[in-house]
């Protein structure tokens, strides 16, 4: 099977569509810590319960089949740069580089632009890349 780095626009794209998902997310997450407090949450049980399912909904996915939803519906894969599925050491050092970058949320995916090869700074940072699969065949 012939794997390519991905495309900046493909994996916008899946951003976007994950985008979609981790805003349902986040609203269960508030509707879960109003439940847990009774009425109207505090601040920082809402972010806490945002936080843990944003970072367990990317983690999830890339540690178990490499893709999250978005990545699935444009056929992206992060793999590591060796081609074998990330471990849960590549995982967490690609969430927290992803976290401490959020600040400047376009300058992520727009690195993939400058950087050789095609990667983002969290990809160089974790040693892994997002690569573009193959369609499937028609049997």
């Amino acid at each position: 099977m012939i794997v390519t780095t991905a495309p900046v626009w493909k994996r916008l794209l899946a951003w976007l569509y994950d985008g979609l998902i981790l805003t349902a997310l986040w609203l269960v997450s508030g509707l879960i810590a109003a439940m847990l407090a009774g009425g109207e949450a505090p601040p920082w049980l809402v972010r806490a319960i945002i936080l843990l399912s944003s970072l367990g909904y990317f983690g999830w996915s890339w540690r178990v089949g490499g893709q999250t939803a978005g990545m699935r519906a444009w056929r992206l894969r992060v793999v590591r740069l060796d081609g074998t599925s990330l471990r849960g050491s590549d995982v967490v050092i690609r969430l927290a580089v992803c976290l401490a970058c959020l600040a400047p949320l376009g300058f992520l995916i727009l690195s993939a632009w400058v950087l050789p090869d095609g990667q983002t700074i969290y990809d160089r940072l974790s040693k892994s890349r997002v690569v573009s699969l193959p369609k499937p065949s028609r049997s």
